[in-house]
């Protein structure tokens, strides 16, 4: 999650009272270092405030790992039940749709945990190079496309949202990235999917990172 990301869900968030969003499931939440230490303005923009106003959250992940409450696959159909009897008002799904071979069942799954009238506030890359974890089937929507995945929810915010990061950013921060591009230039014969990635990704010295980011009410 991007900084201007997590700042975007803040003010989405902060659009609705208290008793509309707790509590709250946090669906591919990592672990507490992910969110506290690798990224932490998830903590600091996001979740903190969340709690402040008494809004209880969930960290829900398919690993079981510090700071995860609850240890789940949204797709077994015995942790979504599981998951349903929290009786969740809200879902956070942040870049996690790209990482699933069938975002459009996770969707449902998704909005299976909740009422009529429950929320849920989706970020996905839309400009974006490939990243595992463990796979990316390179699925970057415009607004229109991922609410196509929700057809059982009103679609009442969308933006194509600027990170003010790119590749070169990274690049300056580790140099020696640089030169594992050149390296693979001149040999493609030897991983061609590899090559293709890499290859790619220098698209990004120039281009901004872009995220569609979302908010869905149940219908």
């Amino acid at each position: 999650m991007f900084e201007a990301e997590a700042r975007w869900l803040r003010r989405a968030l902060e659009a609705f009272p208290d008793e509309r969003l707790s509590p709250l499931l946090n669906l591919g939440s990592s672990d507490r270092a992910f969110r506290e230490v690798a990224q932490p303005w998830i903590e600091r923009e996001l979740l903190r405030p969340l709690r402040a106003r008494g809004i209880g959250i969930c960290h829900v992940d398919r690993r079981t790992a510090p700071g995860v409450d609850i240890q789940a696959d949204l797709t077994d159909p015995a942790d979504a039940a599981r998951l349903r009897r929290l009786g969740a008002r809200a879902l956070l799904c942040c870049n996690l749709l790209e990482h699933v071979t069938a975002p459009d069942r996770l969707a449902a799954h998704a909005l299976d945990l909740l009422d009529p009238g429950g929320l849920v506030f989706v970020t996905v890359p839309y400009s974006y190079p490939h990243h595992r974890d463990p796979i990316d089937t390179m699925y970057r929507p415009t607004p229109d496309e991922l609410a196509a995945l929700f057809p059982g929810a009103r679609l009442r915010q969308a933006e194509i949202l600027g990170a003010g990061l790119s590749y070169r950013d990274e690049i300056l921060r580790r140099p020696w990235l640089l030169l594992r591009h050149l390296a693979r230039l001149p040999v493609p014969f030897l991983s061609l999917d590899q090559w293709r990635r890499s290859m790619a990704k220098l698209y990004w010295l120039a281009a901004e990172y872009r995220i569609t980011c979302a908010v869905f009410e149940k219908e």
